[in-house]
């Protein structure tokens, strides 16, 4: 039975060399980047670690789904700044409690420098929420995620 391909499914591929100790080095559409972990975890603190990375690219996607959206709705803006700040509690890695070892909780702070109302504002982060795919994946984990829009 042949399967029918769909379209709309996308595959990501990511190639993983290891380096040294706990650091790896990853390919992905030719591009590449380092993980370590700090001295203390056995790393030689050279990369980010890899809750590092994905707090980042949970910022990455969620201004990659407000440019898409803010296109949509017409929603002008002429700056914004990010910042996340992500808890966990490090006695689940360290396997001393039982306790997830991933994010407790994740706060994001978004500054949008814009004439829009607090309406439209809301109204983006409505979309927002619905469909950036890093936002859900947390949310789904069980992740705590506070999102704390401005305007300025």
């Amino acid at each position: 039975m042949k399967i029918k391909e769909n379209i709309h499914i996308r595959s990501i591929e990511v190639n993983t060399e290891w380096k040294k100790k706990v650091q790896t080095e990853h390919f992905v559409r030719g591009f590449q980047f380092l993980i370590d972990e700090p001295h203390k975890l056995g790393g030689d603190n050279e990369a980010p670690t890899p809750l590092e990375y994905v707090l980042g690219s949970f910022n990455g996607c969620v201004l990659v789904v407000i440019d898409l959206a803010a296109k949509e709705l017409g929603f002008q803006y002429d700056n914004i700044e990010i910042t996340s700040n992500a808890l966990i509690d490090r006695r689940g890695l360290a396997g001393t409690a039982d306790v997830s070892p991933y994010y407790q909780s994740v706060e994001n702070n978004i500054v949008f420098y814009t004439s829009e109302s607090d309406e439209r504002l809301q109204e983006l982060k409505e979309i927002v929420i619905k469909r950036c795919p890093l936002y859900n994946l947390l949310k789904n984990a069980g992740v705590a995620i506070h999102l704390n829009w401005t305007i300025q």
